[in-house]
C-alpha cells in the first residue's frame, strides 16, 4: 500500500505546487491524517463495506471533510472511490516527504542522556544543517540514558553518534581486532 500511498501523494504534491498551494495543501493533510490517526479501523470498515457505494463513500468525504482545501477533498474522494481511505496517514508520510524535499529540511531526533538547553540544541541544529546541507531542521528530543554521555542524532536513515557508548564500543572493536 506505500506505493499506492505515494502515488497519491505525489498527484497531491504536483497540483499543490503548480497552483501555489503547497502550504495550505500540507496543513490540511496533515490536521485529517492526525485527526484520522483514531479512526482508521472505522476507514478500513467503510473501504471494505461492500454496501457502500463510491458515490456514499465520496458523500462521506465530503460531509466528515468539509473546508479541507479542494484539492485535499478531490484527493480523498478518488482514495474513496478506490476503496483507499485507510491509507490516508501513509499518503500523509509521503506527501511530507515530498514537502521537507521541496523545502530542503527533515526532522531530527536528539538523543542525550540529560535535557539539552536551547543553546545546545542550537548548536546541534546547526552541526546537522552542516553535515546534512539541509536549510532547514525540525527537532525533537529524546533523553537516553543509555548512551552514558554526548548525543545521538537521527536525520532520516541517517545516525549521527557522538555518544560516549558509541565511543566505547568502536574502542572494543579496535581491540578485539588486535587480538
Amino acid at each position: 500500500m506505500v506505493k499506492v500511498a505515494k502515488k497519491y501523494a505525489k498527484a497531491l504534491f504536483d497540483v499543490s505546487v503548480d497552483t501555489h498551494q503547497l502550504d495550505g495543501v500540507y496543513e490540511d493533510l496533515e490536521t485529517i491524517s492526525h485527526s484520522s490517526f483514531d479512526f482508521i479501523k472505522h476507514l478500513k470498515a467503510i473501504d471494505s463495506n461492500p454496501s457502500l457505494t463510491a458515490n456514499q463513500r465520496k458523500e462521506f468525504v465530503i460531509k466528515i471533510y468539509n473546508g479541507a482545501n479542494q484539492y485535499v477533498i478531490n484527493t480523498l474522494k478518488v482514495l474513496a472511490d478506490n476503496r483507499h481511505l485507510s491509507i490516508v496517514e501513509d499518503v500523509f508520510k509521503s506527501f511530507q516527504s515530498l514537502y521537507n524535499w521541496h523545502y530542503n529540511q527533515d526532522f531530527a531526533i536528539v538523543e542525550s542522556t540529560y535535557e539539552l538547553s536551547e543553546d545546545e540544541l542550537l548548536r546541534i541544529e546547526e552541526l546537522i544543517k552542516n553535515q546534512t546541507q539541509l536549510l532547514n531542521v525540525i527537532v525533537s528530543t529524546k533523553i537516553n540514558p543509555g548512551l552514558i554521555g554526548g548525543f545521538r542524532v537521527k536525520v532520516g536513515t541517517t545516525v549521527m553518534d557522538g555518544s560516549v557508548r558509541n565511543d566505547l564500543v568502536q574502542l572494543q572493536r579496535k581491540f578485539e581486532r588486535a587480538n
